[in-house]
């Protein structure tokens, strides 16, 4: 009589335990259905970009002039958690003209001319960030990391005279920002982004361009 008590118990608390699992994997594969396709999949998000650059260093020695011709596009695979990686290409464009002045070179050589100065820099960056918080927030910040090369082209005209120097040179640029929404389930959305870009070109009075940019962006994401 005890021994059928006992099985008996057994098999009560084997049923409750395989009701109880049951339901805790019913309302598992509930949360899973429920999450957003972005917390499922890897999204795609490209953003237009465009920005004013302030310059620094010696870059201030050649144009000290804030470039207000920045623009870039930006293609990135956003990960279900909180990072994303992709690529940034841009084209930047700053000039500034000095009056008439007499210039006196080594060679001995004396030239008037007014004097017009041409920075244009062609950046392609691999981009990595990581977000604050995960991509079903509307408005998320970040900090991200490019490295990669630009293309730089140096040009200081003197009337119809022209020094010039171009080059490809390595490229780092950290940056901060954040990404938001137009709405929790608009495709469409914006950016804002302040980026320190250095660019390892050198001459003349340029020992490296650099430059602080202020840039904001129109984006669309997809799956």
């Amino acid at each position: 009589m005890n021994t059928k008590i006992i099985l008996s118990l057994i098999g009560i608390l084997w049923a409750l335990g395989a009701v109880a699992q049951t339901d805790q994997e019913e309302k598992e594969r509930d949360i899973e259905f429920n999450k957003t396709l972005f917390e499922r999949f890897v999204s795609g998000r490209a953003t237009v970009f465009y920005g004013v650059g302030l310059p620094q260093g010696s870059q201030q020695n050649f144009i000290d002039k804030t470039g207000n011709r920045n623009f870039a596009v930006a293609v990135e695979a956003m990960f279900p958690g909180r990072f994303s990686v992709g690529a940034r290409i841009g084209q930047q464009y700053v000039s500034e003209r000095l009056p008439r002045q007499v210039l006196s070179f080594e060679d001995g050589t004396d030239i008037s001319a007014v004097q017009t100065r041409a920075l244009t820099t062609i950046p392609l960056l691999a981009i990595g960030s990581v977000y604050l918080n995960n991509v079903t927030s509307v408005f998320r910040p970040y900090v991200q990391l490019g490295a990669g090369g630009a293309y730089v082209d140096y040009a200081r005209y003197y009337g119809t005279l022209v020094d010039q120097k171009t080059g490809v040179r390595g490229a780092v640029a950290p940056a901060i920002g954040a990404k938001f929404q137009f709405g929790k389930n608009n495709n469409l959305g914006g950016e804002i982004q302040a980026q320190y870009q250095h660019v390892f070109f050198k001459y003349n009075e340029l020992k490296n361009s650099t430059n602080l940019l202020f840039s904001v962006g129109l984006s669309y994401r997809w799956l």
